[in-house]
């Protein structure tokens, strides 16, 4: 391999983005040529100063005031279905304590539902044919917004669409990649 071959593959090569005969023969020019040799150590010069100062910037910003900004956003989490009912029950609970009569003939009035059901021969569940073909989704043909920040991303083969409004005009979302698609999956 010569350096005129070597010398665009460099970069790639000090990547780790070179197939593995590629890498063969890039490392062996770069061993015996000092020109190539020498590019490769100012790859790597480069990447040492990009890392410092990114690592410098980073140490610069001020996180403390991060949580402050979460925390009001966070919502509590919503109780569980029998503990609303539960509170709901304690809230509106009749006062005139007929409440095990009432649940007496509650299940009385089910049960007897129940039977006529089973026993009547008009009454057919609907077929699972006709249950499968239901289709409940929703497509969006066009969509405004007051905010730059808005992105929609459709993925067909599920009929899932994802929407993103962000709050602040600073954040945006460019192409999103099928890996990164795959892994909100």
């Amino acid at each position: 391999m010569t350096c005129r071959e070597t010398r665009p593959l460099l970069p790639l090569f000090f990547d780790g983005e070179l197939e593995a005969r590629q890498m063969r023969a890039v490392a062996l020019h770069s061993t015996r040529c000092t020109a190539c040799e020498e590019e490769l150590r100012e790859l790597e010069h480069l990447q040492e100063a990009i890392a410092s100062h990114v690592s410098a910037q980073v140490d610069e910003v001020d996180l403390s005031q991060m949580w402050a900004g979460i925390a009001p956003r966070l919502t509590q989490r919503a109780p569980s279905l029998p503990a609303r009912v539960r509170a709901w029950w304690a809230e509106h609970r009749p006062s005139w304590g007929i409440r095990g009569p009432a649940f007496a003939a509650a299940a009385a009035a089910a049960v007897f539902a129940v039977v006529a059901i089973q026993r009547s021969p008009d009454v057919a569940p609907p077929p699972a044919a006709r249950l499968a073909k239901i289709d409940n989704s929703a497509k969006l043909d066009s969509m405004q917004s007051s905010v730059d920040s808005v992105a929609l991303v459709t993925e067909a083969e599920t009929n899932t669409t994802l929407l993103w409004i962000m709050d602040d005009a600073s954040g945006s979302v460019e192409h999103v990649s099928d890996d990164a698609w795959d892994s909100l999956e």
